[in-house]
């Protein structure tokens, strides 16, 4: 069964951002046709699939069985940015850090980052930053009051750092007084180079608090330059730009922090647990960088 009709957007905890554009336009999204996006794909909920969620379309099991089928590490892929972003926020939340930005809601599967931190701390506050509407809407079911913490959604776009961080100053659920999480995980390579998203990232940072932490995931190029090579060209002949790049320039997003051991490096490798995706996992297999700086 297909998702249901666009609902109207939730207003509760959504903060509306004026215009349009942002990163969906930079993915190269295409102007009128079906207005619930049935009629292309979408990666969040392309991702949604891979990660054997429910909120997709019929034409985005097309894009990602066509991924799939000429890249069989795209599901892993996704499991081990999945799995990462669980583990580092649990780090995160052992090294004090009680609010967290993530920027990109997408159409997560369960468990949720809130939960998550929550779960490791009570207290933690979450914001979920999108401009998309199917993500928004989705996010605003999971905000409220939860574990002591506030979790919320708002409207913000990635593409103007100084916007957004003015969006998460105006909702009033994070203190940019204090240190801060700033999740961007699978979001960085949906950026083309001529949208700079090295800026990006210095912009946001430089808006952080001292003693604030990014952590990053980000499709590695040099891993598995083929694979990657056969994916992007998938992706794009069902409308959606991904740009995975090699380690030295994903690297250069942590120029002026500092590094948290173990560095740069493929997600499965990070400070792994006993958590582990199905079958044999390697760096060809799961071309996935991820890792973590703090700011100064």
């Amino acid at each position: 069964m297909e998702p249901q009709q666009k609902p109207p957007l939730p207003r509760g905890n959504v903060i509306p951002l004026a215009g349009t554009g942002g990163v969906a336009a930079a993915l190269g999204a295409v102007a009128g046709g079906d207005p619930l996006g049935q009629d292309r794909a979408h990666t969040a909920r392309v991702h949604n699939y891979l990660l054997n969620g429910w909120n997709h379309y019929a034409v985005d099991r097309a894009c990602g069985d066509a991924v799939q089928a000429v890249f069989p590490g795209a599901r892993l892929v996704a499991l081990s940015g999945s799995l990462y972003a669980d583990r580092v926020i649990r780090y995160l939340a052992a090294q004090g850090v009680r609010q967290f930005v993530a920027v990109g809601v997408g159409l997560p599967v369960e468990p949720y980052l809130h939960t998550t931190a929550q779960s490791a701390a009570s207290g933690t506050s979450v914001l979920y930053l999108d401009t998309d509407w199917l993500s928004l809407a989705y996010g605003d079911v999971l905000t409220g009051s939860h574990g002591g913490g506030v979790v919320a959604c708002a409207e913000a776009d990635a593409l103007d750092p100084q916007a957004l961080l003015a969006v998460v100053e105006r909702h009033g659920s994070i203190d940019l007084g204090r240190p801060v999480g700033l999740l961007l995980h699978a979001l960085l390579d949906l950026i083309p180079d001529e949208r700079d998203p090295h800026a990006v990232v210095e912009r946001l940072t430089r808006g952080l608090p001292p003693g604030s932490c990014l952590s990053l995931t980000h499709s590695a190029a040099d891993l598995a330059p083929d694979a990657w090579a056969a994916a992007t060209k998938a992706y794009r002949a069902h409308g959606i730009g991904i740009h995975p790049r090699p380690r030295d320039e994903v690297a250069r997003f942590f120029d002026g922090l500092e590094p948290v051991a173990p560095g740069l490096t493929p997600a499965h490798r990070w400070r792994p647990d006993n958590r582990r995706p199905p079958g044999p996992v390697t760096d060809r297999r799961a071309p996935l960088y991820a890792g973590v700086a703090r700011i100064p």
